[in-house]
């Protein structure tokens, strides 16, 4: 006797995985077709970790992708610390997962925190911020 505990290759998928700050590119529906094909977008300054598209196959979709966080760089976190964008002069600035950002000290002030904390990755929305003191004169 054959036992029908195989997963059926020609079973449906419901309605792809929702993910956190990203969606679906196409109008979700309610079943897809084995080796349907969907395509996920993450939010403006949101990085898509991952496969963009997904496939539905024996009922399963494969894995969704991520969208990671970007980092805000605002004037009044660069004020708090001393600091300023080494290359930049936006009041504000977006950085992606993986992007290095360099700062300088403001002038008139000197680095309180090691020369390394200075060019610092965004990691997911977060950053380590350096800081800089007030020259003493």
């Amino acid at each position: 006797m054959w036992s029908m505990s195989y997963v059926d290759p020609k079973r449906k998928c419901g309605p792809p995985p929702p993910i956190d700050n990203g969606d679906i590119t196409s109008f979700p529906l309610s079943t897809y077709a084995p080796g349907s094909l969907v395509e996920y977008r993450c939010q403006s300054f949101y990085e898509l970790q991952g496969n963009k598209n997904i496939i539905c196959s024996h009922g399963q979709w494969s894995e969704p992708p991520k969208c990671l966080d970007a980092c805000v760089i605002s004037e009044e976190v660069m004020d708090k610390h001393n600091i300023q964008l080494r290359w930049r002069h936006e009041k504000k600035f977006y950085s992606k997962t993986g992007d290095i950002i360099e700062f300088v000290c403001k002038s008139g002030y000197h680095k309180k925190t090691p020369h390394h904390t200075f060019r610092i990755t965004c990691q997911e929305g977060k950053l380590e911020y350096p800081t800089c003191v007030k020259n003493n004169g």
